[in-house]
């Protein structure tokens, strides 16, 4: 009879479009929400700093704020010492609580909770397109752990793939995922891992920030993984990690260590404010909460294919030293220059000249062209009136830092040769400045010098020939009529 009863009960949900999984969900989180299920069952722990956290009022049930913000954190947040950023936070938690956690623990920033992430400047609160925060509070039923991995990293060479749902770039349409099938990608379809590719401002950042040298990078890195991570290294050298990160972890994973480790842990990102472990953290904090036993996604050909760059990578940084061998590896690209019209409004005008609105422009440039704005410098001429009217031309100087690839330069100047640049362009430029802006006549002037540095297997000595071509195209890549 009870049989009977819950196979007409899930034919009836089905019927009005919700499977009986669904239905307990509404259910748990309604609960949630009503202030039903109590700290012990799950947690919400929030590392701020001066964020609103306004979004998250209606957990207060369950939430647990530290605040590192001084004078404007609230009353009934945990104040910290403004160091060591989200990591201190989270070991703070897991350290003074071990014996006391949550059956379920949901970590995370405190900004709001969004798709994707642009960059420092413009942001993003890091949720995979499709997926929701609520996936993160509720209990997996057959997991320890909910992980929604966005990148994976080659740790020795910091070489990056990214996931085709995580949204980097406002105009990006990011496939759609559900976190109970979408832990990782299904490499089919819209939602799969892109090709590694060098990241190298977040390289150079990290040399800077902990103080290595570049040849020294790879070392360090597999040091970092030994000190701290303490697990055999995935296999090809390959992590995977959630971009801001955000996880939730049942008390029985987190206790698969010792509170002695959280401690070490702590311990080295506490004395701080901004310390490079922390940035480290990120990339491995599925592998140091527990011991887990299994990759969180399956590997591939290109996480194999990439661990061979390696080499490549290092002998390029010991080239021209004695001994030091480099195998045809293109070194530095240089810059990029594009010029364009834009018809504004007179009264807008000023908006765009001032040292204010130049930066605002290139913060629109850069994202309609998907480039860091910091590495864009812009000039701006005010040319005759149309009517209400005026054009202004603009050029754009796009300085690409040192080692950034050849697939990278030339994905810009796909996107720049693309038939819908100057309505991205407009987008764009609008959503940055506040003007509406009409845009024509792009050209771009591309050039980099590639040096390539071979050896001569033949003889013992560093005999070197040394090939350079300095490449200049200058292409008209649409034209919509002038003014």
């Amino acid at each position: 009879m009870v049989a009977r009863l819950q196979t007409l009960s899930a034919t009836v949900l089905t019927v009005f479009g919700l499977s009986l999984a669904e239905s307990d969900r509404q259910g748990f989180l309604q609960d949630l929400y009503n202030g039903r299920v109590s700290k012990s069952h799950v947690e919400l722990v929030l590392a701020q700093h001066d964020e609103d956290i306004a979004w998250s009022n209606p957990l207060k049930s369950v939430r647990t704020v530290y605040c590192k913000g001084g004078s404007s954190c609230d009353a009934d947040a945990i104040v910290l010492p403004n160091v060591g950023r989200e990591g201190q936070t989270f070991l703070h938690h897991i350290v003074n609580n071990y014996d006391r956690l949550s059956d379920w623990t949901v970590f995370s920033q405190a900004d709001k909770p969004s798709d994707g992430y642009v960059d420092h400047k413009r942001g993003g609160g890091h949720l995979l397109s499709g997926s929701s925060f609520e996936d993160y509070l509720e209990p997996q039923q057959d997991q320890d752990s909910l992980f929604l991995m966005t990148s994976k990293v080659h740790l020795p060479t910091l070489r990056h793939a990214l996931r085709s749902s995580f949204k980097v770039n406002p105009l990006q349409i990011a496939a759609k995922i559900h976190s109970k099938t979408g832990v990782c990608p299904k490499d089919e379809g819209e939602d799969v891992w892109g090709n590694f590719r060098e990241v190298p401002q977040v390289r150079h950042y990290l040399e800077r920030k902990c103080g290595v040298e570049e040849s020294a990078m790879s070392d360090a890195v597999r040091t970092f993984w030994g000190d701290f991570v303490q697990l055999p290294m995935p296999a090809s050298e390959v992590v995977h990690y959630a971009q801001g990160a955000r996880f939730a972890v049942s008390r029985d994973r987190v206790h698969q260590r010792s509170k002695a480790y959280y401690q070490q842990l702590l311990d080295a990102v506490s004395s701080d404010a901004d310390p490079c472990l922390n940035y480290l953290f990120e990339f491995v904090w599925y592998y140091i909460m527990g011991t887990p036993t299994t990759a969180p996604c399956p590997f591939s050909s290109d996480d194999s294919a990439v661990a061979t760059v390696e080499g490549r990578v290092l002998q390029t940084a010991t080239a021209g030293v004695s001994g030091g061998v480099s195998d045809g590896e293109e070194e530095e690209a240089k810059s990029m220059t594009v010029s364009m019209t834009l018809e504004v409004d007179e009264a807008d005008v000023a908006n765009l000249t001032s040292d204010e609105g130049k930066e605002k422009l290139a913060e629109g440039f850069a994202n309609a062209v998907s480039v860091d704005s910091e590495w864009v410098e812009v000039e701006v001429t005010v040319e005759g009136r149309r009517l209400a009217s005026k054009s202004v031309s603009v050029t754009y100087t796009i300085t690409f830092p040192e080692g950034t690839s050849q697939d990278d330069l030339e994905s810009v100047a796909t996107t720049l040769d693309s038939s819908t640049i100057s309505e991205s362009l407009e987008t764009s430029i609008e959503s940055a400045t506040g003007v509406t802006v009409t845009v024509s006549n792009v050209a771009t002037t591309q050039s980099w010098e590639t040096t390539t540095t071979y050896m001569n297997p033949s003889t013992s000595g560093s005999i070197r020939s040394t090939i350079t071509s300095i490449i200049a195209i200058v292409a008209a890549i649409m034209m919509h009529g002038s003014f």
